[in-house]
């Protein structure tokens, strides 16, 4: 990129920063916002939550720049409302950039304390009833989107 160029796509920046070693430090900032961020969770346990709502906790190793991440000691779990959850040990998970909604690191200190409120139940039954919730929703979810086409709305998809 020419000089030309990068002056034209940042002239709105102008207004905001004093001088231009500020517009610079900004934009090098900016670019570490995308899957460039995960590079200081490399070797820390960290949990993702796919776009499906699954969540899996594990040891984040490597990561790609279409946040594609390979965990390791992974553990799948299920949350069942607030009194129950369910763990089952994956081992080394790839998990694709394209599925993930959230990373996030896990405090050491914290990570059991949520679980001591909740009792363990075995995985099969946690998603058998995940699968029931989910089935529950879409029901309700279909239903109201019939009842407001009935009605003459157009509902949001």
């Amino acid at each position: 990129m020419t000089q030309n160029q990068n002056r034209s796509q940042t002239a709105g920046l102008s207004d905001v920063f004093q001088n231009d070693s500020e517009k610079d430090l900004y934009l090098e900032s900016y670019m570490y916002t995308t899957a460039a961020a995960l590079v200081g969770s490399i070797d820390k346990i960290v949990t993702v939550t796919l776009r499906e709502g699954r969540v899996f906790i594990g040891i984040l190793r490597t990561f790609d720049q279409f946040a594609n991440l390979v965990l390791q000691d992974t553990v799948e779990r299920i949350y069942i409302g607030d009194d129950k959850y369910a763990e089952a040990p994956q081992g080394v998970f790839l998990i694709r950039g394209e599925n993930v909604s959230l990373v996030g690191e896990i405090d050491l200190d914290q990570q059991d304390k949520d679980l001591e409120k909740r009792s363990q139940i075995p995985f099969p039954e946690a998603q058998r009833i995940r699968k029931e919730l989910v089935a529950a929703k879409q029901a309700k979810t279909t239903k109201e989107r019939e009842l407001m086409l009935s009605k003459g709305f157009e509902p949001q998809s």
